[in-house]
């Protein structure tokens, strides 16, 4: 799947305004590199290649409400991964100075 991510990626780069360059081994390329080096490309719907790269794996990236699913996911994802970090080292600070309770209030 990372390998699917940084595919689209590429390709989105080297997009212009979605739509991307196929030379005839059908690898994206420029606008820019293929008008310097005079290649003979074809243009494609980028946004309709990676929505169907994405469906045939699984994932209908291609919907508009599932790309904000997964952007909120993400979100809280790292969140919570955030706070794991925060707790873990909060406790080995703890740790290191022998106190077992923070916070407390007596």
């Amino acid at each position: 799947m990372i390998k699917l991510i940084d595919n689209a990626l590429k390709m989105l780069t080297k997009a212009d305004n979605g739509i991307i360059l196929l030379n005839v081994s059908n690898e994206p390329v420029h606008p820019a590199d293929a008008a310097f080096r005079g290649e003979l490309v074809t243009p494609y719907n980028a946004l309709d290649f990676i929505a169907e790269s994405f469906k045939v794996n699984g994932l209908q990236i291609g919907d508009r409400e599932i790309r904000m699913k997964l952007i909120q996911l993400l979100l809280e994802f790292e969140k919570v991964e955030a706070n794991k970090t925060r707790k873990s080292k909060l406790k080995e600070l703890l740790a290191e100075n022998e106190l077992k309770e923070f916070g407390k209030i007596i």
